[in-house]
């Protein structure tokens, strides 16, 4: 099983609910910071926009929002 690709920035206090709730819950996420160029070229490819962070690429399916995202890592790993 492919660990879940987490695109986020680092200082993003929004894209903080879902590090923090993966670090509660021992869920490990790759995590990639947009800031970088080629995670952000990443989440372009995948067809992510990079001002709507944070996005989850799981299983070929690319979620946005922490909403979205927690859902997905309770129904997976909880």
């Amino acid at each position: 099983m492919a660990t879940p690709i987490l695109y986020y920035w680092a200082p993003c206090t929004t894209c903080a609910v879902t590090v923090s709730f993966a670090d509660e819950h021992g869920i490990e996420l790759d995590k990639r910071d947009v800031e970088q160029e080629q995670p952000y070229m990443e989440l372009l490819q995948l067809g992510g926009d990079a001002n709507l962070i944070p996005y989850l690429y799981d299983e070929g399916e690319l979620l946005n929002g922490n909403d979205a995202i927690i859902a997905h890592l309770k129904a997976k790993f909880l």
